[in-house]
């Protein structure tokens, strides 16, 4: 397994974000690869994690071979840092699985005392849908993300390259409001 993160020298290095690779065998094929997870997403320099969260295309892979779609199940974490957030998503099932409200109390235990020396709040949610529900604006932003993509699909521009743009110009805006 191979680590990789990026560079950004005004948040701590535990919450910049950072990628693994995961081995995947295809149910239909049984061909094996590897593709790219994070481990940790900072939405300040990453922001089309944002729409690939609310569009719930993140974590996805197809087979190299038949081109079967595979739903990755990974535990991340999602950096805020406008909101002082950190939020671990973990499996939509688990939380069924695992028990209940008592494996959301232990989990949350488990992460506030992790990022204790942070000055952020931290939560768990479990799947995406509880992700977007929560922090992320809902079905309004989900509806938005999709027609983003529609728009990047009809302008052939890459997935998220919107995001980024308005992330962007959000940041000059602020910049400029500030100086």
């Amino acid at each position: 397994m191979s680590e990789t993160q990026t560079a950004d020298t005004s948040t701590a290095e535990h919450l910049q974000t950072q990628y693994t690779e995961t081995d995947l065998r295809c149910r239909k094929c049984q061909s094996i690869w590897s593709p790219p997870v994070a481990n940790v997403v900072n939405l300040d320099t990453h922001p089309q994690a944002r729409d690939a969260i609310l569009r719930q295309t993140m974590h996805k892979s197809r087979c190299p071979v038949c081109k079967t779609e595979v739903a990755i199940e990974h535990i991340f974490k999602v950096y805020d840092p406008e909101q002082k957030l950190l939020v671990q998503v973990r499996p939509k099932w688990e939380f069924n699985a695992g028990g209940g409200e008592e494996i959301y109390w232990k989990r949350l235990e488990d992460l506030i005392l992790k990022h204790a020396n942070d000055d952020i709040r931290v939560d768990i949610v479990f799947g995406f849908d509880e992700m977007i529900e929560k922090y992320l604006g809902g079905q309004a932003e989900v509806e938005a993300a999709m027609a983003r993509a529609e728009q990047e699909r009809a302008e052939h521009k890459a997935p998220g390259t919107i995001a980024i743009e308005m992330a962007a110009a959000r940041k000059q805006a602020r910049e400029n409001t500030t100086a």
